[in-house]
Order: C-alpha cells, then structure tokens, then sequence
C-alpha cells in the first residue's frame, strides 16, 4: 500500500519552520492585543494624514468583512481552510517557496486565534468567547487603515493587521514560485 504523504511531517514542516510560523503568529496577536489596549473603537487616528490612519475596527465576517456578523461560520471555515492547506503543503511539499506558505500559515493562525476572543476597547483587553457583552466587540481586530484611489472597488482600503499582511505577501511569493516550478517541469 502506498504513502499518502511522500515526506515526514517534519521534514516538510521543519522545526525552524514551525518557529517562524509561531513567533510571526505571536506578534500578530500582541499587535492586535495592543490595538485593543490602545485605540477606541472606529474611531481613527492619523498617522500620515488621511493617507494613513490607525482605526480599530472587528471582522465578524469573512475576507474584506464581507458577510458580517458570522463570527462562529467564519470561524470553522479558518479552521478547515487551515487544516487543507497543511495538508496540501505536506503532500505538494516541492510546490512553491516554503516561505510563502509558511507566511499564509502565520496569517491564517494569528486571524484563527483571534476569533476566539472578545474583545474591549480601549483598554478593556480580552477573554476567551463568543458572545460579547455591552461594549464588548467580537471578530478580528483590524487596524491598518489607508486611503484608496475612488477609481476602485473601496474608497478607503479595508483595514487589515499584520496577519492579514502576511497572507497577501505569503500568496504572492508562492503564486510567482509556483509559476516558476510549472515553467520548469515544463522545459
């Protein structure tokens, strides 16, 4: 009978790897911890003019905060995405930069985690649940506000956290890298 997986765990997700994933998961929460600590909620600060502003606001949806309000159906669609995508990695463990993937895991932990907790600004921190009292906010603590050419879709760019940074730069690194593994196997 053959092996699903060609490789061990742990080689694919190597030990210094899986610290990567856990530092850069534990700074995205203490970023977000201290957001909550720190800023009221929607309401923004300047830090570059309108261009950039720091607004505290939760996700209780899904990408871009498109359906809110479905904090619970949200979460599990993390967790199974999280879930498909180790799977993948282990069982395509020579597709794309193990950087890029590795950086889509510490996004996808760090919004993960953070589902988990309600949260009160400013200073009200957090605890553990799903059901938030009087000015108690569930979802995901963005932060990150800028500005957007109207031209688009936004007029101000949906706020997004560190987590959702790594993300966006850890698909971009394995769209490129896995385009260039397929123009290899091709030649």
């Amino acid at each position: 009978m053959a092996q699903y997986f060609e490789k061990k765990f742990l080689e694919v997700y190597k030990p210094g790897y899986i610290g990567a994933i856990l530092a850069g998961t534990i700074v995205d929460l203490i970023s977000k911890y201290w957001v909550v600590m720190v800023y009221s909620y929607n309401e923004p600060v300047e830090v570059i003019g309108d261009f950039f502003r720091m607004t505290l606001i939760f996700n209780s949806g899904f990408v871009f905060g498109i359906f809110p309000d479905n904090a619970i159906p949200s979460l599990v669609a993390t967790g199974v995405a999280i879930l498909f995508l180790i799977g993948y990695r282990w069982k395509n463990h020579d597709l794309g930069n193990p950087w890029g993937w590795n950086l889509v895991m510490m996004g996808a932990f760090g919004n993960f985690i953070d589902k988990f907790f309600v949260k009160a600004p400013p200073g009200g921190g957090v605890r553990f649940g799903f059901t938030p009292g009087p000015g108690e906010f569930i979802g995901v603590v963005d932060f990150f506000d800028f500005d957007w050419p109207d031209f688009l879709l936004f007029h101000r760019w949906p706020a997004f956290n560190i987590a959702d940074s790594c993300v966006s730069i850890g698909l971009v690194i394995l769209i490129f890298t896995m385009k260039l593994d397929e123009e290899k196997k091709d030649s």
